[in-house]
């Protein structure tokens, strides 16, 4: 009984300590990309979006995202989309854009946004240690969620930190958005990595200006970019955007992909 007490304390002792050291780790990153109190401060943010993903789409637009609520409006010249913090909806139709509408409501804010939403409710943090990619080591936290967080609580990322800078430098991850899965179970999915390239400053937060994907395999880089989204002209405000803004207009049309089994 005692040796069972001993492992279990020593069990605990060991996931609280490293539970600090990731939360360590991400708080020297959220401060060095300008502050996560300075993040929660703006509750709009807008810019521009240029996507490519090689040889399934190319996309031009204009995100506006509520920091609060996290809903969504994102216009096109030949589409509109939008998140009310229950339904994403497109105009004129389903097959205006080339993805799921409501994968693509979030998708572009979550990798603009990292390593700031890495501390939203329900995330959880575990220290990886050092790992090295393209002959440097980088610290490596693991980000997963809790049951009932988002469309995808079964995503997971590895966030590469830089030792020297505490700046973000790649992040690899899983997709389990239902109808991308393509009847693949969680464990039959391959990684994928996104590489932060240049950043840029805008009202005192360190945020991207161009990140490039590739494949990862065997904890590697693939050998070529397989896509590319590049933000401009982005701008952030202390207040909120008006909750009509992100209202379905009429004739737009609901996705329920999410729902796929």
């Amino acid at each position: 009984m005692k040796k069972l007490l001993f492992v279990i304390t020593l069990t605990i002792i060991l996931v609280i300590q490293f539970s600090t050291l990731s939360h360590a780790q991400l708080e020297q990153s959220y401060d060095a990309h300008g502050g996560i109190a300075t993040f929660k401060e703006f509750g709009t943010l807008e810019y521009d979006l240029e996507m490519e993903i090689t040889e399934v789409v190319t996309l031009k637009d204009h995100q506006l995202i509520d920091l609060h609520s996290r809903n969504v409006l994102i216009t096109g010249d030949t589409y509109k989309l939008g998140f009310d913090g229950k339904e994403a909806w497109i105009a004129p139709n389903m097959n205006a854009l080339g993805l799921p509408p409501r994968f693509y409501s979030s998708t572009p804010f979550y990798f603009f946004g990292a390593p700031f939403l890495f501390a939203d409710p329900g995330a959880n943090l575990e220290h990886l240690g050092a790992k090295e990619l393209d002959g440097k080591e980088y610290n490596v936290v693991k980000i997963t969620y809790d049951k009932g967080i988002g469309d995808t609580p079964d995503d997971d990322y590895l966030a590469y930190i830089d030792k020297d800078t505490n700046q973000l430098k790649t992040l690899t991850y899983t997709v389990t958005y239902p109808p991308l899965m393509q009847g693949k179970s969680i464990d039959e999915l391959e990684r994928h990595a996104v590489v932060y390239n240049e950043w840029q400053e805008v009202n005192g937060l360190i945020v991207p200006q161009k990140i490039s994907f590739y494949e990862w395999s065997d904890d590697k880089l693939g050998d070529k970019i397989v896509g590319s989204m590049t933000f401009e002209n982005i701008s952030f405000k202390k207040e909120s955007p008006d909750p009509a803004t992100f209202q379905k207009p009429q004739g737009a049309e609901v996705d329920n992909s999410h729902k796929a089994q």
